[in-house]
């Protein structure tokens, strides 16, 4: 090639060049996402061209794909086009279960982002993802038909219960707007003494919705009563009787009213499941004021052998008699009437109407704490990550699967995507603690779940088997917390969970009296039994201002 030549080469080459930034100065430009920085196995980054052939949910993927197994978080899209057909998944877990890491680690799997259920108020949302606490109290079915399947996160009990006591503290302080006209009604806050006895009676309850809200799901919306966990009428159950798509669910049930051991019989006195002791029917006035409501036949029983042949069919009961043995009577005392029959198996209409694709039972059980174990998390990012392999309206965003594990070490280890509820300033789970009689009543709830899903059954069926598995584990740990409390090498403290019991026995034990008057216990509770009442209003403006804007 002689020296023109060559020259004319050259040029050629440099023009060539300079078109080339002209083009890619244009298109970055008008079409900034077509570049993305990606980390390969050098030391540098590099910048890689995408053509314009990939529409932009292509180029968001690959801009965390950083191939051979790396990847780069970024945050996932918020604004969700209206017009994609997503296969939608629903992940429900109880409140304060951690189900926050869950849908962000589907959010950095897809690229897509998740939507809370009570952010649907807001209006039609076509989010992939839905976070739920339904059915329990704090939920709200707001997504209506548009959901495909179900995940169900679950959680240590005890854990889950130390989350659950934040949410109380904020009713106690009314730190939400709109509760303030409680606090001039009763024109005082009540003391903090009132507000650990008010609490233990909240947690005492929310131990028995726990498993029912297991139940609920894993038995595809089957009504249950809440504390005796026997099926129960649709009119009975704790939601919106009939199930109806337009009703807000119903408020919280009052807390037992905490009072004195009653001495004082009425003529009219009834036996009932007790509040306080495990196994045990008793005739105090101590129960839930919900239990009064007509068509609940499964609370209250004229006799204590009523009592103890329906709610404990299957074990021992005690029974504590608090009332004066009555000199006899002329008139003999009737023989007991038969237990009330039991009501027939009936569903959610929410469930049964096909209103989830793919039914309420959930296609995977997926354990908070082993999310973010940096032995089993990894395993865990995988599993939620073949829930939505199955249908190729999400999978066609996943990111490639040799990036798997490192979404998981950019979340967990690396503490990326958004806060949760470990990042929460202050006390940590290990500052509270349970007295004896709690932590033996999540001992029961426990037992009581293994025991039924591992009957026969339920052995042949994966996600019970899982289930059992994880609650096997938690507890074991819960044993080991009782054992430590009843050897006292756990020391208990005012704050820590108690119980009433408990409470009283360390008042009494330094001396001391409650902070508040003789006579002004029943005001408190009214007072946060308000504040919580006053909450969930709030809640069912929202649901009613839901619907009336959708028209649905």
């Amino acid at each position: 090639m002689n020296n023109n030549n060559k020259l004319i080469t050259k040029a050629a080459a440099v023009l060539m060049g300079m078109a080339t930034i002209v083009r890619v100065a244009f298109y970055e430009a008008e079409m900034p996402l077509l570049y993305h920085s990606l980390r390969g196995n050098s030391r540098g980054k590099h910048s890689l061209y995408i053509p314009t052939s990939l529409d932009s949910s292509a180029q968001r993927r690959l801009s965390i794909d950083l191939g051979g197994g790396a990847c780069e978080w970024q945050p996932p899209e918020y604004e969700i086009p209206n017009d994609i057909d997503f296969f939608k998944t629903l992940i429900a877990g109880f409140p304060s279960c951690d189900k926050r890491m869950t849908f962000i680690q589907m959010e950095a799997l897809t690229g897509w982002a998740a939507v809370d259920e009570w952010d649907l108020y807001r209006g039609y949302s076509n989010h992939p993802f839905i976070k739920s606490n339904y059915p329990h109290h704090e939920g709200i079915w707001s997504w209506g038909s548009q959901v495909d399947q179900v995940v169900m996160v679950v959680r240590n009990i005890r854990r889950t219960m130390v989350e659950y006591h934040d949410i109380l503290w904020d009713i106690a302080t009314a730190k939400n707007s709109g509760v303030s006209d409680v606090e001039v009604l009763y024109k005082y806050a009540p003391p903090i003494s009132s507000f650990f006895k008010w609490r233990d009676a909240r947690v005492i309850d929310e131990i028995s919705w726990y498993g029912w809200f297991i139940d609920y799901w894993m038995e595809g919306g089957l009504q249950r009563d809440i504390y005796t966990h026997q099926l129960t009428t649709p009119e009975a159950w704790p939601l919106a009787p009939g199930g109806n798509d337009n009703d807000p669910p119903s408020s919280p049930p009052a807390p037992p009213v905490i009072i004195e051991q009653d001495t004082s019989c009425q003529d009219n006195s009834v036996w009932h499941r007790s509040t306080i002791q495990s196994n045990t029917c008793d005739n105090t006035l101590e129960y839930p004021t919900e239990w009064n409501t007509p068509g609940n036949v499964t609370y209250l029983f004229a006799s204590a052998s009523e009592c103890c042949q329906y709610t404990f069919p299957d074990g021992t009961c005690t029974t504590v008699d608090v009332c004066p043995t009555l000199a006899p009577t002329p008139n003999p005392t009737p023989p007991p009437t038969p237990p009330p029959t039991q009501p027939q198996a009936s569903y959610d209409p929410q469930c049964t109407s096909g209103r989830i694709t793919n039914g309420c039972t959930p296609v995977a059980v997926v354990s908070a704490e082993k999310l973010r174990d940096f032995t089993d998390g990894p395993a865990e990012t995988t599993r939620i990550a073949n829930v939505l392999m199955k249908d190729t309206r999400i999978s066609q965003y996943m990111i490639s699967q040799e990036a798997w594990g490192c979404i998981w070490t950019e979340l967990i280890q690396n503490g990326k995507g958004i806060r949760t509820v470990t990042s929460r300033e202050g006390w940590v789970e290990s500052d509270y603690s349970f007295s004896g009689p709690m932590l033996q009543k999540m001992i029961n709830e426990l037992d009581r779940l293994i025991a039924k899903y591992s009957s026969p059954s339920w052995n042949t069926q994966a996600n019970a088997n899982r289930l059992v598995e994880l609650l096997v584990e938690h507890r074991g740990l819960i044993q080991i917390e009782l054992n430590d409390v009843t050897t006292g090498l756990r020391r208990l403290e005012e704050r820590d969970f108690l119980g009433p019991e408990e409470r009283s026995r360390m008042y009494g034990m330094e001396g001391r009296r409650l902070e508040l008057e003789e006579g002004n216990e029943a005001q408190d509770m009214e007072y946060f039994m308000a504040l919580e009442q006053k909450m969930a209003e709030m809640k069912r403006s929202e649901w009613q201002a839901l619907y009336s804007t959708k028209g649905n």
